[in-house]
């Protein structure tokens, strides 16, 4: 009898915690129709909390999101757990990784045009940076054809791809930044990156110019460029695609 008692236990338990959840699978507005925006954020590490904040603008629904404007509930994705975050209709805003200092992920859901629909969205890492990628749930490619993916799924890993073909004295000046750090010469590594708001031209340079994140660094990026090449530039990390669903994956 005691043997089956604690099996029920047991079994009572697992079905508690899988009811939880359950129920953290789906976050944001309570109530879903065709046609709403979704945005579903995937936590691939076996052992990480990730967390997004949320961040409507100032030109969505009222009834949907308060005043329009501010902050929306976090998002908490368990290691190993899918979130479909429920938007509504109209969304513009953005979510951040790491609980607002990690990489940022800019979108409008409403961009329609005649004949078609448009989602538009960016990454910028001007808040810090994160292991994240976002990109349309079916896999789509831009409406122009190009690769969807915005973000890196490991920043370290792309910025040691170009380390050693910098030059020694200016990889002493970026580790001196704070922003890099590792060792120096052709053969030195990287062990640890990070993005702010302060981080300085040299740095913003080596992130953008040199390893190519696919992410505006900055908003600083494309300063200082004539219009037109500042236009271009801005146009290399605008995406738009024709589905009104993405995922986030943190890494």
């Amino acid at each position: 009898m005691r043997s089956f008692t604690t099996l029920f236990a047991i079994l009572a338990s697992a079905i508690a915690l899988f009811s939880v959840a359950l129920a953290q699978d789906v976050q944001g507005l309570d109530t879903y129709t065709d046609g709403d925006a979704v945005m579903n954020l995937v936590n691939t590490s076996p052992t990480e909390t990730h967390v997004y904040k949320v961040e409507g603008n100032a030109d969505n629904p009222p009834t949907a999101y308060g005043a329009g404007s501010g902050a929306l509930p976090m998002a908490t994705v368990l290691p190993g757990q899918k979130v479909k975050y429920q938007l509504g209709k109209g969304f513009i805003g953005a979510f951040t990784g790491n609980s607002g200092e990690g990489t940022r992920f800019e979108v409008n859901f409403r961009g329609d045009s005649p004949g078609e629909y448009k989602t538009w969205y960016n990454s910028d890492m001007q808040f810090g940076m994160s292991n994240t990628t976002m990109g349309p749930t079916s896999g789509k490619k831009q409406i122009n054809g190009l690769d969807a993916l915005a973000g890196e799924q490991d920043c370290l890993a792309k910025a040691n791809s170009i380390w050693g073909e910098v030059d020694v004295a200016s990889q002493q000046l970026l580790l001196d930044t704070g922003y890099l750090e590792g060792t120096t010469g052709p053969d030195g590594v990287l062990t640890a990156v990070h993005m702010d708001k302060q981080a300085g031209p040299e740095v913003v340079e080596f992130f953008q110019n040199k390893a190519l994140f696919n992410s505006y660094v900055s908003p600083g990026s494309v300063a200082g460029k004539p219009t037109s090449k500042a236009a271009a530039a801005a146009n290399m990390f605008s995406w738009s695609v024709a589905t009104k669903e993405l995922t986030i994956t943190g890494y």
